[in-house]
């Protein structure tokens, strides 16, 4: 369908239009095409042969009575107005999914988060758009949303500069913690560095890796700590806390409910590790679809401000 004319026919029905570089022609003559279109006849006719010597065919017979289709002006009729249909058909689907989210959201969360907060929130949102199906990668690294075919991540800490739309969702506080079997063994910390003399539950996850940085009244405190446990993974470091191991640090979000029942207790309450932030990243496209949006909007609503996991602790 390259050139300028589209529809060639010699009916007059209210069909839909066909169109192709604003030329119409489907109403039996140069002249009521030219009416219809709001342009010269000459220029419809100037439109007509400018296609005709692009394709290098010709397209209608011409009489002093009438137009008619020559055999190659039909068949080209007949796969635009195919092309063109096919195409409307697109426009209306895409519309439709903008009004209504539909089809399948490709999401990728971190490990322990995505299985405690996001996996959550999901049978709420399906339940609100019964046309979604929801696809979850959890990976504890981030991954690519362009190669693995994602529409949307959530990722913790901070961002790498990429063409990605960001949107903070919460704040993601860390507490240093153990359980009380660990305290009535091993005296409680009173300064950070204390934290030398205890076996530290150690991770990747942390950006200063073993050196715990913590600050009080009179600033931070840097102190490199060690143990007998080490793991990439936030949910094993909570189970080795609360078997007793050591004292660990995590992020709220990860250990609220047993700091509410006091399977673990808090240490050093006069020093704040930093905080990061939990983010959802999507790609930046000019309209965004309408299925990401939903469902970040969802997930903002669950988690809310502040954030659930962070009350009574």
């Amino acid at each position: 369908m390259y050139g300028h004319a589209v529809r060639i026919s010699g009916q007059s029905g209210d069909g839909p239009a066909r169109w192709h570089r604003g030329v119409r022609l489907d109403s039996g003559s140069f002249s009521a095409a030219a009416h219809r279109l709001g342009i010269s006849k000459s220029a419809v006719s100037a439109h007509v042969q400018r296609l005709e010597r692009r394709l290098g065919i010709r397209l209608l017979n011409r009489t002093t009575r009438r137009l008619s289709m020559t055999e190659a002006g039909a068949a080209y009729y007949r796969h635009c107005a195919r092309i063109l249909a096919e195409a409307e058909a697109a426009e209306q689907e895409a519309s439709a999914l903008q009004r209504e989210p539909r089809g399948t959201l490709r999401i990728s969360a971190p490990d322990s988060f995505g299985w405690m907060h996001v996996a959550p929130a999901v049978p709420e949102f399906l339940r609100r758009y019964p046309e979604l199906s929801v696809d979850i990668a959890l990976s504890p690294t981030h991954v690519s949303l362009v190669d693995e075919g994602l529409d949307l991540a959530i990722r913790i800490g901070a961002l790498e500069d990429s063409p990605l739309v960001v949107r903070k969702l919460a704040p993601s506080r860390l507490v240093a913690c153990a359980a009380p079997a660990y305290l009535t063994k091993h005296e409680a910390p009173r300064e950070p560095g204390d934290l030398a003399r205890h076996n530290c539950l150690c991770t990747s996850l942390l950006p200063w890796g073993d050196e715990w940085r913590l600050t009080g009244k009179i600033g931070e405190a840097r102190v490199a700590v060690g143990g007998s446990f080490r793991s990439n993974n936030t949910e094993m470091l909570r189970v080795a806390a609360l078997d007793g191991i050591g004292i660990v640090l995590l992020p709220t979000w990860a250990v609220a409910e047993p700091l509410r029942t006091g399977a673990l207790r808090r240490v050093l309450d006069a020093w704040e590790p930093p905080a990061s932030t939990i983010y959802a990243v999507y790609p930046s496209n000019r309209l965004m679809s309408m299925k990401v949006r939903a469902f970040v909007d969802h997930l903002a609503r669950c988690i809310g401000r502040p954030p659930y996991w962070d009350e009574g602790i």
